[in-house]
Protein backbone atom coordinates (compact mmCIF):
# COMPACT_ATOMS: atom_id res chain seq x y z
CA UNK A 1 0.00 0.00 0.00
CA UNK A 2 1.72 3.30 -1.08
CA UNK A 3 1.97 6.23 1.64
CA UNK A 4 -1.51 8.29 -0.52
CA UNK A 5 -3.67 5.50 0.08
CA UNK A 6 -4.07 5.72 3.91
CA UNK A 7 -7.05 7.65 5.17
CA UNK A 8 -5.99 11.33 5.80
CA UNK A 9 -6.83 13.66 8.69
CA UNK A 10 -8.85 16.75 8.03
CA UNK A 11 -8.16 20.22 9.87
CA UNK A 12 -10.91 19.90 11.77
CA UNK A 13 -10.28 16.38 13.32
CA UNK A 14 -6.26 16.78 14.17
CA UNK A 15 -6.70 19.93 15.86
CA UNK A 16 -9.58 17.94 18.04
CA UNK A 17 -7.36 15.14 18.31
CA UNK A 18 -4.86 17.64 19.86
CA UNK A 19 -6.59 19.13 21.97
CA UNK A 20 -7.58 15.87 23.68
CA UNK A 21 -3.57 14.56 23.76
CA UNK A 22 -2.92 18.00 26.24
CA UNK A 23 -5.53 17.24 28.32
CA UNK A 24 -3.98 14.10 28.96
CA UNK A 25 -0.42 15.38 28.91
CA UNK A 26 -1.98 17.87 31.43
CA UNK A 27 -2.95 15.11 34.19
CA UNK A 28 -0.03 12.98 33.51
CA UNK A 29 2.77 16.00 34.03
CA UNK A 30 0.65 16.62 36.77
CA UNK A 31 1.08 13.73 38.67
CA UNK A 32 4.82 13.52 37.53
CA UNK A 33 5.82 16.55 39.06
CA UNK A 34 3.30 15.78 41.79
CA UNK A 35 6.25 12.97 42.97
CA UNK A 36 9.42 14.76 41.52
CA UNK A 37 9.86 12.88 38.81
CA UNK A 38 11.60 13.96 36.08
CA UNK A 39 10.07 14.04 32.30
CA UNK A 40 11.05 15.66 29.02
CA UNK A 41 9.23 16.47 26.14
CA UNK A 42 11.00 14.46 23.21
CA UNK A 43 10.71 13.76 19.47
CA UNK A 44 8.28 15.44 17.38
CA UNK A 45 7.01 16.71 20.79
CA UNK A 46 10.40 18.29 21.78
CA UNK A 47 10.42 19.54 17.90
CA UNK A 48 6.64 20.97 18.10
CA UNK A 49 7.47 22.95 21.11
CA UNK A 50 10.68 24.64 20.15
CA UNK A 51 9.38 25.35 16.43
CA UNK A 52 5.72 26.50 17.03
CA UNK A 53 5.62 26.32 20.86
CA UNK A 54 3.31 23.61 20.67
CA UNK A 55 1.94 20.83 18.41
CA UNK A 56 3.32 20.87 14.97
CA UNK A 57 0.27 21.82 13.23
CA UNK A 58 0.46 17.89 11.60
CA UNK A 59 1.52 15.81 14.42
CA UNK A 60 -0.87 13.61 15.93
CA UNK A 61 0.90 12.26 19.27
CA UNK A 62 2.48 13.51 22.34
CA UNK A 63 6.03 12.25 23.24
CA UNK A 64 7.89 12.29 26.56
CA UNK A 65 10.91 10.39 28.16
CA UNK A 66 12.21 9.68 31.07
CA UNK A 67 15.66 8.28 32.66
CA UNK A 68 15.06 4.68 33.49
CA UNK A 69 14.72 4.95 37.47
CA UNK A 70 12.15 7.71 37.07
CA UNK A 71 10.08 6.11 34.58
CA UNK A 72 10.04 2.63 36.50
CA UNK A 73 8.69 4.89 39.70
CA UNK A 74 6.22 6.70 37.50
CA UNK A 75 4.86 3.16 36.05
CA UNK A 76 4.04 2.46 39.54
CA UNK A 77 2.26 5.74 40.17
CA UNK A 78 0.40 6.35 36.93
CA UNK A 79 -0.40 2.88 37.33
CA UNK A 80 -2.42 3.43 40.54
CA UNK A 81 -2.77 7.51 40.75
CA UNK A 82 -4.06 7.76 36.95
CA UNK A 83 -8.15 9.53 37.17
CA UNK A 84 -9.83 6.46 36.34
CA UNK A 85 -10.97 7.96 32.89
CA UNK A 86 -7.57 6.45 31.94
CA UNK A 87 -5.48 3.11 31.07
CA UNK A 88 -1.86 2.68 31.59
CA UNK A 89 -0.44 0.51 28.70
CA UNK A 90 2.48 -1.25 29.02
CA UNK A 91 3.43 -5.23 28.57
CA UNK A 92 3.99 -5.44 32.96
CA UNK A 93 0.01 -4.58 33.32
CA UNK A 94 -0.92 -6.39 29.88
CA UNK A 95 -0.27 -10.06 29.18
CA UNK A 96 -0.90 -9.06 25.41
CA UNK A 97 0.68 -6.12 24.99
CA UNK A 98 3.84 -6.24 23.73
CA UNK A 99 5.07 -2.40 23.84
CA UNK A 100 8.77 -1.84 25.80
CA UNK A 101 7.32 1.78 26.44
CA UNK A 102 4.22 3.18 27.77
CA UNK A 103 0.76 4.66 27.11
CA UNK A 104 -1.09 6.64 28.92
CA UNK A 105 -5.01 5.93 26.97
CA UNK A 106 -8.12 7.76 27.42
CA UNK A 107 -11.15 5.35 28.27
CA UNK A 108 -14.02 5.75 25.78
CA UNK A 109 -12.21 6.88 23.26
CA UNK A 110 -10.98 4.73 20.05
CA UNK A 111 -7.18 5.32 18.21
CA UNK A 112 -6.84 2.17 16.24
CA UNK A 113 -3.54 1.26 14.87
CA UNK A 114 -2.40 -1.80 13.02
CA UNK A 115 -1.83 -4.42 15.88
CA UNK A 116 -5.62 -3.13 17.20
CA UNK A 117 -7.81 -6.02 16.06
CA UNK A 118 -4.95 -8.49 17.46
CA UNK A 119 -4.88 -7.49 20.94
CA UNK A 120 -7.67 -7.97 23.49
CA UNK A 121 -6.88 -4.69 24.83
CA UNK A 122 -8.26 -1.25 23.80
CA UNK A 123 -6.20 1.61 22.49
CA UNK A 124 -7.95 5.41 22.70
CA UNK A 125 -6.64 8.83 22.09
CA UNK A 126 -3.11 8.27 24.21
CA UNK A 127 0.49 9.72 24.60
CA UNK A 128 3.49 7.81 24.81
CA UNK A 129 5.80 7.71 27.43
CA UNK A 130 9.76 6.50 26.50
CA UNK A 131 12.63 5.65 28.67
CA UNK A 132 16.40 6.64 28.48
CA UNK A 133 18.47 3.41 29.92
CA UNK A 134 22.29 3.62 30.21
CA UNK A 135 24.64 2.48 27.40
CA UNK A 136 29.00 2.65 27.49
CA UNK A 137 31.35 4.98 26.14
CA UNK A 138 31.94 2.11 23.07
CA UNK A 139 29.77 2.48 20.19
CA UNK A 140 30.82 -1.14 19.20
CA UNK A 141 29.28 -2.16 23.09
CA UNK A 142 26.43 -0.29 22.36
CA UNK A 143 25.15 -1.14 19.22
CA UNK A 144 25.20 -4.49 20.31
CA UNK A 145 23.21 -3.29 22.84
CA UNK A 146 21.11 -2.03 20.31
CA UNK A 147 20.68 -5.39 18.30
CA UNK A 148 20.42 -7.52 21.76
CA UNK A 149 17.24 -5.31 22.13
CA UNK A 150 16.00 -6.18 19.06
CA UNK A 151 16.28 -9.49 19.65
CA UNK A 152 14.42 -9.98 22.47
CA UNK A 153 11.77 -7.88 20.98
CA UNK A 154 11.11 -9.95 18.38
CA UNK A 155 10.79 -13.25 20.99
CA UNK A 156 8.21 -10.50 23.12
CA UNK A 157 6.23 -9.14 20.17
CA UNK A 158 5.87 -12.98 18.25
CA UNK A 159 5.01 -14.31 21.72
CA UNK A 160 2.41 -11.79 22.21
CA UNK A 161 0.39 -11.19 19.01
CA UNK A 162 -0.40 -13.48 16.26
CA UNK A 163 -0.48 -11.05 12.67
CA UNK A 164 -1.17 -11.29 9.07
CA UNK A 165 2.37 -10.29 7.50
CA UNK A 166 2.40 -8.74 3.79
CA UNK A 167 2.39 -12.05 2.18
CA UNK A 168 1.23 -15.72 2.58
CA UNK A 169 4.89 -17.15 3.50
CA UNK A 170 5.62 -14.54 6.41
CA UNK A 171 1.92 -14.54 7.63
CA UNK A 172 2.92 -18.84 7.79
CA UNK A 173 6.34 -17.91 9.22
CA UNK A 174 5.00 -15.65 12.06
CA UNK A 175 2.76 -17.88 12.65
CA UNK A 176 4.77 -20.96 13.48
CA UNK A 177 6.50 -18.65 15.51
CA UNK A 178 3.99 -17.35 17.53
CA UNK A 179 2.89 -21.40 18.11
CA UNK A 180 5.90 -22.46 19.07
CA UNK A 181 6.70 -19.71 21.53
CA UNK A 182 3.19 -20.86 23.21
CA UNK A 183 4.18 -24.27 23.15
CA UNK A 184 7.10 -24.36 24.62
CA UNK A 185 7.22 -23.92 28.94
CA UNK A 186 8.86 -20.12 28.56
CA UNK A 187 5.95 -17.65 28.99
CA UNK A 188 5.37 -14.39 27.58
CA UNK A 189 5.98 -12.69 30.99
CA UNK A 190 9.49 -14.54 30.91
CA UNK A 191 10.21 -12.76 27.64
CA UNK A 192 9.42 -9.60 28.49
CA UNK A 193 11.41 -9.54 31.64
CA UNK A 194 14.33 -10.34 29.43
CA UNK A 195 13.52 -7.87 27.24
CA UNK A 196 13.53 -4.97 30.39
CA UNK A 197 16.88 -6.72 31.43
CA UNK A 198 18.67 -6.57 27.97
CA UNK A 199 17.17 -2.66 27.89
CA UNK A 200 18.72 -1.58 31.32
CA UNK A 201 21.65 -3.89 31.38
CA UNK A 202 24.18 -1.05 31.77
CA UNK A 203 22.14 0.70 34.59
CA UNK A 204 23.76 -0.59 37.47
CA UNK A 205 26.23 2.25 37.23
CA UNK A 206 25.87 5.73 35.94
CA UNK A 207 27.60 6.38 32.42
CA UNK A 208 28.28 9.50 30.20
CA UNK A 209 25.36 8.20 27.14
CA UNK A 210 22.22 6.80 27.37
CA UNK A 211 19.63 5.37 24.43
CA UNK A 212 15.79 5.29 23.78
CA UNK A 213 15.72 1.50 22.70
CA UNK A 214 12.40 1.92 20.80
CA UNK A 215 14.04 4.68 18.87
CA UNK A 216 12.23 3.98 15.58
CA UNK A 217 15.43 5.21 13.36
CA UNK A 218 16.99 2.53 15.04
CA UNK A 219 20.77 3.46 17.61
CA UNK A 220 20.82 6.67 18.75
CA UNK A 221 23.63 7.60 21.47
CA UNK A 222 22.66 10.76 23.56
CA UNK A 223 24.89 12.44 25.73
CA UNK A 224 23.59 12.32 29.66
CA UNK A 225 24.57 15.59 30.83
CA UNK A 226 22.46 16.86 27.45
CA UNK A 227 19.08 16.51 29.68
CA UNK A 228 19.94 17.99 33.05
CA UNK A 229 19.25 20.27 34.64
CA UNK A 230 15.76 20.82 32.07
CA UNK A 231 14.46 24.07 31.35
CA UNK A 232 10.97 25.48 30.91
CA UNK A 233 9.00 26.45 27.50
CA UNK A 234 6.08 27.21 26.50
CA UNK A 235 3.43 24.13 24.38
CA UNK A 236 0.67 24.74 23.84
CA UNK A 237 -1.44 26.86 26.40
CA UNK A 238 1.33 25.53 29.65
CA UNK A 239 4.59 25.09 30.78
CA UNK A 240 6.83 22.02 30.09
CA UNK A 241 10.40 20.42 30.66
CA UNK A 242 12.87 20.22 27.56
CA UNK A 243 16.60 19.25 27.66
CA UNK A 244 19.05 21.53 28.58
CA UNK A 245 20.60 21.13 25.11
CA UNK A 246 17.28 21.01 22.82
CA UNK A 247 19.01 22.46 20.43
CA UNK A 248 22.07 19.78 19.78
CA UNK A 249 19.52 16.73 20.43
CA UNK A 250 16.80 18.10 17.98
CA UNK A 251 20.12 18.64 15.60
CA UNK A 252 21.09 15.26 15.98
CA UNK A 253 17.74 13.76 15.53
CA UNK A 254 16.48 15.85 12.68
CA UNK A 255 19.59 18.12 11.65
CA UNK A 256 18.32 21.47 10.08
CA UNK A 257 15.04 21.37 12.56
CA UNK A 258 14.01 24.77 12.35
CA UNK A 259 13.14 24.69 8.40
CA UNK A 260 9.35 23.80 7.85
CA UNK A 261 9.38 20.59 5.23
CA UNK A 262 7.61 21.03 2.03
CA UNK A 263 3.85 20.70 2.45
CA UNK A 264 4.15 17.00 0.32
CA UNK A 265 6.19 15.80 3.53
CA UNK A 266 4.02 17.01 6.38
CA UNK A 267 1.80 14.09 6.55
CA UNK A 268 0.71 11.43 9.11
CA UNK A 269 -1.87 8.76 8.40
CA UNK A 270 -4.67 8.63 10.54
CA UNK A 271 -5.78 5.84 11.99
CA UNK A 272 -9.10 3.60 10.30
CA UNK A 273 -10.89 4.42 13.28
CA UNK A 274 -10.53 7.71 15.79
CA UNK A 275 -13.68 8.08 18.06
CA UNK A 276 -13.66 10.92 20.60
CA UNK A 277 -16.63 9.46 22.84
CA UNK A 278 -17.47 11.86 24.56
CA UNK A 279 -14.69 14.27 24.50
Amino acid sequence: MRIEEFRKYDDEEIKHLQEVELMILKDVVKLLEKHDLKYYMYGGSLLGTIRHEGFIPWDDDIDIILFREDFDKALDILNNELPDKYNLVHMDYIEDCFGSFAKVSLKGTIFSRWYTSYVNYETGINIDIFILDNIPKSDFLGKLHHYGYIFCYQFVINSCIKVDMYTKFRTKLHHLFHDILNFIPINRETWKKLLTKEMSFYNYKKTERVVDCFNLCGYMAYQRNDFEPAIKAKFEDFEVRIPKNYDKLLTQIYGDYMKIPPEEDRYNAAPDILDFGEY
